[in-house]
């Protein structure tokens, strides 16, 4: 009886929240920065690259739309694989889960230091400050809005959505307002291989959608603002990923676009809008940026708190702020290790490949809990507003299936290259991301011993559902 102590999220998150919080986990730095690298390499077919890089997400949107209607909790994606792959995968996919969300949210803040201090040079060239101090700051700031709870941090995660929405639909706007028909073609100059290469590349820039389960204890009417939002937020990231990279290429010539590099967004919304493109485009990748930082820290905590619930990790770990009711204890800790990956000063694209191979991984268990969840969790795939046919279940799980693994070996194939392609160098990203999923084995089958001497047996939790996590599901809490 002692897990009916502890206390449940509230739901305080409404449809437009949730639909701001998936496109900032999703919309990041590298359609600002990436951008520039990959028209180089696919010409002014990139827009059409990112927009076929969607295809591997409707399958992530096809199972997180069975899972959230089934179990809308706090910590879902664990919850679900724990229930129904076996508490070892649970441990697993939950360390991988962290590493992906931690090596986001570094990649990401280390990203607005530098893009601070490049906005800032445009104007003064002599301005010095290390990205660094900036990236730890931002990360400190956005854990204390998480701290004084989800009602501050969802009304923040609006107006910066709104930022990056606007800002990025003007820019895209004026670029096709603008355009040069001169600068479409021939569509794929470098041709059909090096589009298929910035497809993958794509990829990257659509993974987060699957973090959105992870919050589903904060979400009104979980069951249908879940599933909606997901679509919603497809539809706004499919746009946004269309009209920018669309309005740079039309406007601007390519090659020029590659030889400007990561400014080139900006140097173009300068010519383009004169006076006032700049800021536009600064607002917007503020937007875009800080919304992702926001989520990357909410998500995060909502995963280690369900890790407590069940024992995984020490119960205060699980405490809720009495005044915010904000999971205090697991917003420090992440804060904390977000904190250390930054001093790392790993490379960003080092972080950036840790993230994908991580996600690749869980979409692919993820993808086989969810087709078993009607033999697994009957009662609460009952209650689901959306209910998939057999056969859209097997196509989701496939699809997802595929599209990952294939994303996955690219990844691999990724680290082993040098800086002229060649497949020469050791793969310490995989190695280091292996030992991270070791870790996650280690951790599940020495914290089971130390439970089970102090007369706890953490297999039994971990077979059945939390009560704080039944009654987050609006369910009976046990016996």
């Amino acid at each position: 009886m002692a897990e009916q102590k502890l206390e449940i999220m509230q739901r305080k998150v409404g449809l437009f929240e949730t639909v701001a919080m998936i496109v900032g986990l999703v919309i990041g730095a590298a359609i600002f920065v990436l951008l520039p690298t990959m028209a180089g390499m696919t010409g002014p077919s990139v827009y059409l690259a990112l927009a076929v890089a969607a295809i591997p997400s409707i399958f992530v949107v096809l199972f997180e739309i069975q899972l959230t209607g089934t179990l809308p909790v706090t910590g879902a994606n664990y919850v679900t694989v724990t229930r129904v792959a076996g508490a070892a995968w649970g441990s697993i996919i939950a360390f991988a889960a962290v590493l992906a969300l931690l090596a986001s949210n570094v990649l990401v803040s280390v990203g607005f230091g530098q893009y601070v201090v490049a906005f800032i040079q445009s104007f003064n060239p002599t301005f010095s400050l290390n990205p660094t101090i900036l990236a730890i700051a931002i990360v400190l700031f956005f854990a204390l809005i998480n701290f004084f709870g989800v009602s501050v941090a969802a009304w923040i995660q609006v107006f910066l959505f709104l930022c990056l929405l606007f800002g990025i639909a003007i820019f895209g706007i004026a670029g096709a307002v603008n355009v040069n028909p001169v600068n479409l073609t021939p569509l794929f100059p470098n041709g059909a291989i090096m589009f298929i290469v910035v497809v993958v590349l794509g990829c990257v820039a659509w993974s987060g959608l699957v973090a959105l389960a992870d919050i589903g204890g904060d979400v009104k009417n979980p069951r249908r603002n879940l599933p909606a939002a997901l679509i919603i937020a497809f539809a706004v990231i499919l746009f946004l990923y269309v009209i920018q990279p669309y309005g740079l290429v039309a406007s601007m010539n390519w090659k020029e676009v590659a030889k400007i590099g990561n400014t080139a967004v900006m140097v173009d919304a300068g010519r383009i809008m004169p006076g006032i493109g700049i800021y536009v485009v600064f607002v917007a990748a503020m937007g875009a940026i800080l919304t992702t930082i926001n989520a990357l820290i909410w998500s995060c905590a909502r995963d280690l708190l369900a890790w407590a619930r069940d024992g995984l990790l020490p119960k205060a770990v699980a405490h809720l702020n009495p005044k915010f009711k904000s999971a205090d204890v697991a917003i420090l800790v992440a804060t904390i290790i977000s904190i250390l990956g930054i001093l790392l000063a790993a490379t960003i694209d080092k972080y950036a490949l840790a993230s994908v191979l991580a996600l690749m991984v869980i979409q692919v268990v993820l993808a086989w809990c969810v087709l078993k969840i009607p033999q697994k969790l009957p009662e609460l795939y009952a209650k689901s507003l959306i209910k998939f046919n057999t056969f859209w279940r097997w196509f989701t799980f496939l699809g997802a299936v595929i599209t990952s693994v294939f994303i996955l070996l690219m990844g691999i194939l990724l680290d082993t290259m040098d800086k002229d392609g060649n497949p020469t160098q050791v793969p310490w990203v995989v190695i280091v991301f292996l030992g991270v999923l070791a870790l996650g084995a280690i951790w599940y089958f020495s914290r089971r011993a130390y439970l089970k001497s102090k007369g706890i047996d953490l297999d039994g939790n971990l077979k059945k559902i939390a009560d704080a996590t039944l009654a987050e599901a609006e369910e009976k809490l046990a016996a």
